[in-house]
Protein backbone atom coordinates (compact mmCIF):
# COMPACT_ATOMS: atom_id res chain seq x y z
CA UNK A 1 0.00 0.00 0.00
CA UNK A 2 2.78 2.44 0.90
CA UNK A 3 4.48 1.82 -2.49
CA UNK A 4 1.27 2.79 -4.30
CA UNK A 5 1.08 6.02 -2.32
CA UNK A 6 4.73 6.85 -3.04
CA UNK A 7 4.28 6.08 -6.76
CA UNK A 8 1.13 8.23 -6.86
CA UNK A 9 2.98 11.12 -5.19
CA UNK A 10 6.01 11.04 -7.51
CA UNK A 11 3.95 10.61 -10.68
CA UNK A 12 1.79 13.64 -9.88
CA UNK A 13 4.77 15.67 -8.68
CA UNK A 14 6.35 15.26 -12.12
CA UNK A 15 3.03 15.92 -13.89
CA UNK A 16 2.64 19.22 -12.05
CA UNK A 17 6.19 20.59 -11.92
CA UNK A 18 7.51 19.25 -15.23
CA UNK A 19 4.37 19.74 -17.35
CA UNK A 20 6.32 21.56 -20.11
CA UNK A 21 8.79 18.68 -20.43
CA UNK A 22 6.79 15.56 -19.56
CA UNK A 23 3.76 14.12 -21.30
CA UNK A 24 2.63 11.32 -18.96
CA UNK A 25 -0.16 8.94 -19.93
CA UNK A 26 -2.67 8.52 -17.05
CA UNK A 27 -1.52 4.91 -16.50
CA UNK A 28 2.23 5.65 -16.66
CA UNK A 29 4.09 5.61 -13.34
CA UNK A 30 7.19 7.25 -11.94
CA UNK A 31 8.08 5.11 -8.95
CA UNK A 32 10.45 7.48 -7.13
CA UNK A 33 12.73 10.46 -7.54
CA UNK A 34 14.23 10.79 -11.00
CA UNK A 35 16.64 13.50 -12.02
CA UNK A 36 15.90 15.57 -15.11
CA UNK A 37 18.70 17.81 -16.42
CA UNK A 38 17.73 20.25 -19.14
CA UNK A 39 20.41 21.41 -21.57
CA UNK A 40 18.68 24.54 -22.90
CA UNK A 41 21.74 25.37 -25.01
CA UNK A 42 20.63 22.81 -27.61
CA UNK A 43 16.81 22.99 -27.32
CA UNK A 44 14.00 21.68 -25.13
CA UNK A 45 13.89 18.22 -23.57
CA UNK A 46 10.58 16.47 -24.28
CA UNK A 47 9.59 13.21 -22.60
CA UNK A 48 6.56 11.17 -23.69
CA UNK A 49 5.56 8.26 -21.43
CA UNK A 50 2.90 5.98 -22.92
CA UNK A 51 0.34 3.75 -21.20
CA UNK A 52 1.67 1.49 -18.38
CA UNK A 53 5.22 2.85 -18.63
CA UNK A 54 7.27 2.68 -15.41
CA UNK A 55 10.40 4.59 -14.48
CA UNK A 56 12.07 3.38 -11.30
CA UNK A 57 13.88 5.63 -8.78
CA UNK A 58 17.23 7.33 -9.40
CA UNK A 59 17.00 7.37 -13.20
CA UNK A 60 18.75 10.37 -14.79
CA UNK A 61 17.24 11.87 -17.95
CA UNK A 62 19.34 14.66 -19.44
CA UNK A 63 19.67 16.65 -22.62
CA UNK A 64 17.59 18.65 -25.02
CA UNK A 65 16.06 16.08 -27.38
CA UNK A 66 12.98 13.88 -27.39
CA UNK A 67 12.48 10.68 -25.39
CA UNK A 68 9.55 8.43 -26.21
CA UNK A 69 8.85 5.31 -24.16
CA UNK A 70 6.25 2.86 -25.50
CA UNK A 71 3.44 1.06 -23.72
CA UNK A 72 4.18 -1.42 -20.94
CA UNK A 73 7.92 -0.67 -20.90
CA UNK A 74 10.09 0.04 -17.88
CA UNK A 75 13.43 1.63 -17.05
CA UNK A 76 15.36 0.28 -14.06
CA UNK A 77 16.99 2.31 -11.30
CA UNK A 78 20.26 4.20 -11.84
CA UNK A 79 19.88 4.18 -15.64
CA UNK A 80 21.13 7.27 -17.50
CA UNK A 81 19.44 8.50 -20.68
CA UNK A 82 21.40 11.21 -22.52
CA UNK A 83 19.18 12.70 -25.21
CA UNK A 84 20.21 15.57 -27.46
CA UNK A 85 18.38 14.35 -30.56
CA UNK A 86 15.98 11.41 -30.10
CA UNK A 87 15.67 8.11 -28.24
CA UNK A 88 12.66 5.97 -29.10
CA UNK A 89 11.85 2.95 -26.93
CA UNK A 90 9.15 0.59 -28.20
CA UNK A 91 6.41 -1.38 -26.45
CA UNK A 92 7.15 -4.11 -23.88
CA UNK A 93 10.82 -3.16 -23.46
CA UNK A 94 12.70 -4.10 -20.27
CA UNK A 95 15.69 -1.92 -19.41
CA UNK A 96 17.56 -3.19 -16.37
CA UNK A 97 19.45 -1.17 -13.77
CA UNK A 98 22.53 1.00 -14.44
CA UNK A 99 22.10 1.02 -18.21
CA UNK A 100 23.54 3.98 -20.16
CA UNK A 101 21.77 5.04 -23.37
CA UNK A 102 23.21 8.13 -25.08
CA UNK A 103 22.52 9.54 -28.54
CA UNK A 104 25.45 11.96 -28.23
CA UNK A 105 29.22 11.86 -28.45
CA UNK A 106 31.87 14.55 -28.08
CA UNK A 107 33.88 15.85 -31.03
CA UNK A 108 37.63 15.30 -30.55
CA UNK A 109 39.26 15.64 -34.00
CA UNK A 110 41.25 18.83 -33.37
CA UNK A 111 44.14 18.15 -30.96
CA UNK A 112 44.86 21.89 -30.68
CA UNK A 113 41.44 22.67 -29.19
CA UNK A 114 40.24 21.27 -25.87
CA UNK A 115 37.59 18.59 -26.42
CA UNK A 116 35.15 20.44 -24.17
CA UNK A 117 35.13 23.30 -26.72
CA UNK A 118 34.65 21.14 -29.84
CA UNK A 119 30.93 20.43 -29.44
CA UNK A 120 28.95 17.25 -29.88
CA UNK A 121 27.61 14.94 -32.57
CA UNK A 122 24.26 13.20 -32.27
CA UNK A 123 22.42 10.37 -33.97
CA UNK A 124 19.04 8.95 -32.87
CA UNK A 125 18.66 5.61 -31.08
CA UNK A 126 15.74 3.27 -31.68
CA UNK A 127 14.93 0.33 -29.44
CA UNK A 128 12.13 -1.65 -31.05
CA UNK A 129 9.43 -3.59 -29.17
CA UNK A 130 9.93 -6.65 -26.95
CA UNK A 131 13.61 -5.95 -26.21
CA UNK A 132 15.46 -6.84 -23.01
CA UNK A 133 18.55 -4.80 -22.12
CA UNK A 134 20.62 -6.38 -19.34
CA UNK A 135 22.26 -4.83 -16.29
CA UNK A 136 25.00 -2.29 -16.97
CA UNK A 137 24.70 -2.31 -20.77
CA UNK A 138 25.80 0.73 -22.78
CA UNK A 139 23.96 1.77 -25.96
CA UNK A 140 25.81 4.35 -28.10
CA UNK A 141 24.55 6.91 -30.60
CA UNK A 142 22.97 5.87 -33.87
CA UNK A 143 22.16 2.30 -32.80
CA UNK A 144 18.97 0.47 -33.76
CA UNK A 145 18.07 -2.56 -31.63
CA UNK A 146 15.68 -4.85 -33.50
CA UNK A 147 12.44 -6.38 -32.29
CA UNK A 148 12.79 -9.18 -29.75
CA UNK A 149 16.54 -8.72 -29.25
CA UNK A 150 18.40 -9.31 -25.98
CA UNK A 151 21.41 -7.24 -24.94
CA UNK A 152 23.52 -9.07 -22.35
CA UNK A 153 24.68 -7.59 -19.06
CA UNK A 154 27.58 -5.12 -19.38
CA UNK A 155 27.55 -5.26 -23.20
CA UNK A 156 28.64 -2.16 -25.13
CA UNK A 157 26.44 -1.83 -28.22
CA UNK A 158 28.11 0.25 -30.94
CA UNK A 159 26.35 -1.22 -34.02
CA UNK A 160 22.80 -2.18 -34.95
CA UNK A 161 21.37 -5.36 -33.41
CA UNK A 162 19.22 -7.50 -35.75
CA UNK A 163 15.74 -8.64 -34.67
CA UNK A 164 15.74 -11.58 -32.21
CA UNK A 165 19.53 -11.51 -31.83
CA UNK A 166 21.21 -12.07 -28.47
CA UNK A 167 24.32 -9.90 -28.17
CA UNK A 168 27.01 -9.56 -25.52
CA UNK A 169 30.56 -8.42 -24.95
CA UNK A 170 32.66 -5.32 -25.52
CA UNK A 171 31.99 -4.38 -28.23
CA UNK A 172 28.75 -6.37 -28.45
CA UNK A 173 28.69 -9.26 -30.91
CA UNK A 174 25.93 -11.66 -31.88
CA UNK A 175 26.01 -14.76 -29.69
CA UNK A 176 22.97 -16.47 -31.19
CA UNK A 177 19.39 -15.85 -32.27
CA UNK A 178 16.24 -16.49 -30.23
CA UNK A 179 14.52 -18.18 -33.19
Amino acid sequence: MINKIITFFWTYYYKIFWFKTLNIHPNARIRGFIRINLFKKYGNLLINLKDRTSIFPNVIIQGSGTLEIGENSFIGSFTVLGINERITIGKNVMISQTVSIRDTDHVFKNCNTPMIQQGITTSPITIEEDVWIGYGAVITKGVNIGKGAIVGANAVVTKDVPPYAIVGGVPAKIIKYRI
